[in-house]
């Protein structure tokens, strides 16, 4: 059985969003906290997406575009920190935020933090009763191959020496 996860889409752009950004975003919401340098400003809050260079963040009261912030995103017992600006802003729905340019091992560490939380978790994350379930399907499913090989011999439709290598050749 395969295990459950969520899918993370990337963000829709219009044409002239598109032309600003330089890398996508993701529909991720990830807890933030905000803090204006200027005036030590701090609030916490969440993202909308996501992606290598920057942020969407909601709140009532942004602060003005040129801003120099740093950011603090939390999930999944992982955080991150970053400085950067905001990009644009508009009261009511909130701002987006710009990362500034990162030491390049500062931004590996933030696309391995990005890519572990939009890629799809793999099999090894099953649960125990579902890889319980797993391994007693694949033994029931070679019994009854080997029993209907058996079959096959028996009112010969395949030869011995068919049967043995079917029974030897690893199922795809």
């Amino acid at each position: 059985m395969a295990p459950l996860s969520k899918t993370i889409l990337p963000v829709q752009t219009n044409a002239a969003e598109a032309e600003r950004r330089n890398a996508i975003r993701y529909q991720l919401t990830v807890s933030a906290e905000v803090v204006e340098l200027k005036s030590g400003t701090r609030f916490s809050t969440r993202t909308t997406d996501l992606g290598p260079g920057g942020c969407f963040v909601d709140t009532l009261m942004p602060l003005p575009v040129g801003s120099d912030v740093t950011i603090r995103l939390h999930k999944d017992n992982m955080s991150f920190e970053a400085p950067g600006t905001v990009t644009f802003s508009q009261a009511g729905l909130g701002m987006g935020l710009a990362f500034n340019e990162m030491p390049p091992e500062r931004q590996s560490a933030f696309d391995a933090w990005l890519a572990e939380l939009t890629t799809i978790r793999p099999a090894s994350f099953e649960t125990p009763r579902s890889s319980h379930r797993a391994a007693h399907s694949k033994d029931k499913s070679s019994a009854l191959t080997q029993r209907l090989i058996r079959l096959l011999v028996k009112r010969n439709l395949i030869t011995q020496a068919e049967a043995e290598a079917l029974l030897d050749e690893p199922l795809l």
